[in-house]
């Protein structure tokens, strides 16, 4: 049980020391999605227990295609529309543009490198937070704890270091209250992939979630 709580903890300090102790956001690609998401479960399914690229991916989560693309459509598409109407609707309560573009600016994120952010942030966070959390670290846990425990930690521990980016961007109030949110969304994308045995419909709708969040950015914070 230790190595898999270390490894839920992990993510949590990779996007601190990224953030908070290096101010920058690149450093936290470097960290988080390459150290944690792309390095940590390719070491251990493929060079420690010797699996193939595609029994690696089999073992995260990409199978039963055909049966979980439209349901990952379909709550993708709700998420992006609540997503857009909420900060829309609420945006003189959420969004101070000056604090927040000033902690933008801390972690080096400008307009000569807004094209990869919107990348990152839209295709990349999606999908390599999905084979970390409702793949490979689910996988580990569900041995260990059952599918009941494995859906509530992994929400859990997903919502933890988004604690850091919400709580930065927001006041501590609203940032808790995002978390929480986050938290609810953790969990509904863990029972996804138990009811589909498969990440895909949660990839699909993470990412168009996050283009919903993007779209927010581009509108109130983008730095022209």
């Amino acid at each position: 049980m230790l190595p898999a709580l270390i490894l839920s903890l992990l993510p949590s300090v990779a996007v601190f020391t990224g953030l908070v102790v290096l101010n920058s956001i690149f450093a936290t690609y470097i960290l988080f999605y390459g150290a944690i998401c792309v390095a940590v479960p390719l070491l251990d399914r493929v060079v420690l227990h010797r699996q193939t690229i595609s029994e690696f991916f089999r073992y995260v989560g990409f199978v039963n295609t055909r049966i979980s693309m439209l349901p990952g459509l379909i709550v993708g598409a709700i998420f992006l529309v609540a997503i857009c109407l909420f900060f829309m609707v609420f945006s003189s309560q959420l969004i101070e543009t000056p604090s927040m573009t000033d902690a933008l600016n801390k972690w080096n994120l400008d307009s000569g490198n807004l094209f990869v952010f919107l990348f990152m942030m839209i295709v990349g966070n999606s999908i390599l937070e999905e084979i970390y959390w409702r793949g490979y670290l689910f996988s580990r846990l569900k041995k260990l704890t059952g599918s009941r425990n494995t859906v509530v930690l992994t929400a859990l521990f997903y919502t933890s270091y988004h604690l850091i980016t919400t709580i930065t961007l927001f006041s501590v109030a609203y940032g808790l209250l995002l978390s929480a949110a986050i938290f609810l969304v953790g969990v509904f994308w863990a029972c996804l992939r138990i009811k589909y045995d498969s990440i895909i419909p949660a990839v699909i709708s993470h990412l168009l979630a996050d283009l919903g969040l993007m779209l927010i950015y581009l509108k109130y914070l983008a730095i022209c």
